[in-house]
């Protein structure tokens, strides 16, 4: 099984430096989220668990004021083989390759589901509240293939630990409660990608690009939301999010370790912050 799951995220990159080369001429614009930059910024940490990292997709923010007005970005993803689905944003090529293309709801104008885009129109993106912090807080990275043996590589602005934390709280929360069991499947690698995270990067660092995200105008308000959800999902032992974590890896590694260490990382996350 963990061979399968590791192939996935070497497609899951195939299909990243993909899309990334489609989108070169808007590439000001696209900013790295999802599980793909957690791992990122935990790479050091990858090996520490008997449960491999891994993803089945790729998620790139769009942020509207640097895009380009062409290539029009449908026709781009099209020309690298994606095809887009039924809701905006989403393209899949086959079965292993998939590329989320996503809009900060707060600059993704009106609307309930597409983004705005002017003249890439209103399915190109999907708008997603959690993901402002993203145009606030990211930085250049360099991106490998994962195949063994490839040189592939491309330069992408990477979404900052903050920002990859209050996006997945945001996602974590506005699921937990879903009855469709299709959209909660995948919470507990979520939950377990935030202890990742808090793992590798120190809580005072991670306050401090709170407080950064907490100063701007477009993620101020998405961010001290997600504080309060955080509280409330990783808190305790007994909390939602703290038995996602424990979920994720359960008969792999020691629950109530695993549980500690996260209540433990997560405190020492919300005394840092409440000290700003």
């Amino acid at each position: 099984m963990e061979t399968e799951l590791d192939q996935s995220r070497i497609d899951a990159r195939e299909a990243l430096l993909d899309a990334v080369a489609a989108l070169e001429s808007h590439s000001d614009a696209a900013i790295l989220v999802g599980a793909q930059a957690v791992y990122v910024h935990t790479e050091s940490d990858s090996g520490s668990f008997a449960v491999s990292p891994f993803t089945y997709d790729a998620d790139i923010a769009l942020d509207p004021l640097l895009l380009r007005n062409a290539p029009s970005i449908v026709d781009a993803m099209r020309g690298a083989g994606f095809v887009l689905g039924d809701q905006p944003g989403l393209y899949t090529r086959d079965a292993h390759h998939r590329v989320d293309l996503l809009v900060p709801a707060a600059v993704g104008g009106a609307g309930r589901r597409g983004a705005r885009l002017s003249v890439h129109g209103n399915t190109a993106a999907m708008k997603v509240r959690g993901l402002e912090g993203a145009l606030v807080s990211h930085a250049w990275r360099t991106i490998g293939s994962l195949r063994p043996g490839s040189a592939r590589k491309c330069v992408l602005k990477v979404a900052g630990p903050a920002a990859l934390l209050v996006a997945k709280v945001h996602k974590i929360w506005e699921r937990v409660g879903e009855s469709d069991e299709g959209r909660r499947e995948d919470l507990h690698k979520d939950a377990f990608d935030l202890y990742r995270l808090l793992r590798v990067v120190d809580a005072a660092d991670i306050a401090s690009q709170i407080g950064i995200l907490q100063s701007h105008e477009v993620s101020s308000e998405v961010t001290s939301a997600a504080l309060s959800m955080f509280r409330r999902l990783f808190g305790g032992p007994g909390d939602v999010g703290t038995r996602l974590v424990v979920r994720h890896v359960q008969g792999l590694e020691n629950s109530d370790f695993i549980s500690a260490s996260s209540v433990a990382l997560s405190q020492d996350l919300l005394e840092a912050a409440s000290k700003r």
